[in-house]
């Protein structure tokens, strides 16, 4: 084989190397997204099960903050609503945080690849002109 093979199926190696990088990732992204959204679920459920060994029960509470002016329902909707999109927007910045180190990433490995393969076809180019000056002499 010769040099500029080697070179070549070097680079695509690395690219390919990259490409599963970014493929494995993206499934990590994924995992975490969920083991986070479990984790708030989680809590959630721990809280209701508190609330079911409390001396109340469930349903007076719900009796007490439904004769009440609503203000204590309204404040904990509002509070879950808050908790909710606070997670999807949590859960989000993460996911465009990984995003952008991985198109980093990419970018970078695809101009050195690049660059590389730029080179190596100068080298094989002037490589061949000469050979072909010293036979035509």
């Amino acid at each position: 084989m010769s040099e500029f093979s080697v070179r070549v199926k070097t680079q695509l190696e690395q690219f390919n190397s990259s490409v599963d990088q970014i493929i494995n990732a993206s499934r990590g992204l994924y995992v975490k997204i969920r083991e986070e959204s479990n984790k708030q679920f989680d809590e959630l459920v721990k809280a209701g099960e508190q609330q079911l060994q409390a001396e109340e029960s469930f349903l007076e509470q719900l009796k007490k903050d439904i004769i009440n002016p609503f203000e204590d329902v309204k404040s904990s909707l509002d509070q879950l609503k808050n908790a909710s999109v606070g997670l999807v927007v949590k859960a989000r910045k993460s996911s465009e945080s990984y995003f952008d180190e991985l198109v980093e990433l990419g970018s970078t490995t695809v101009e050195e690849v690049t660059e590389v393969a730029k080179k190596t076809v100068k080298k094989v180019s002037s490589a061949k002109k000469t050979e072909k000056a010293v036979v035509t002499e």
